[in-house]
């Protein structure tokens, strides 16, 4: 009995070269600092397995649409389209991995995100733990576990340090 104890608790590995079948990864951003760690973390992941790495961005449609005054964002950058952040990730992430696409899409972002990895037939969706931004303003509280609960695929949730 206690072999089998001390054997459930040794970690398992696994080997090398191990076919995961993971050939498309979908990773959730909100163009946020966390974001690009997030993303930089997937494409770290992709890579030995020689996957694809697909960024998306889910606006609500008001962000889609509105038209501001104002000249900087919150993070005192200038205000730059998301159309335009999300292709400099994508440009940023392919310096390295050169793998790498990024699709902007307007809706709910559970929803949209469950629907691109369906599409996509991504094997794997990485989402960052926390982003202030994301979570509080585009998903609200329980949308990371309604990813988690409706998609077709496993969830990895990356919390790195911000």
């Amino acid at each position: 009995m206690n072999d089998l104890l001390q054997e459930a608790r040794e970690p398992q590995t696994i080997p090398l070269g191990a076919d995961l079948g993971i050939k498309k990864i979908l990773v959730a951003v909100d163009l946020s600092p966390h974001s690009e760690k997030t993303a930089a973390y997937a494409a770290e992941l992709a890579a030995p397995f020689g996957a694809s790495v697909a960024l998306i961005q889910v606006c609500s449609p008001k962000d889609a649409t509105e038209v501001t005054d104002r000249t900087e964002s919150r993070f005192g950058d200038p205000l730059i389209a998301p159309e335009e952040e999300l292709g400099n990730l994508t440009k940023k992430i392919r310096k390295t991995y050169p793998s790498c696409s990024g699709y902007l899409v307007v809706g709910d972002p559970a929803e949209k995100i469950v629907l691109m990895a369906e599409t996509l037939r991504a094997d794997l969706i990485v989402i960052g733990s926390y982003h202030q931004r994301y979570l509080g303003q585009l998903l609200g509280l329980d949308q990371p576990s309604r990813i988690v609960h409706h998609a077709r695929c496993p969830v990895l949730i990356y919390n790195g340090s911000e």
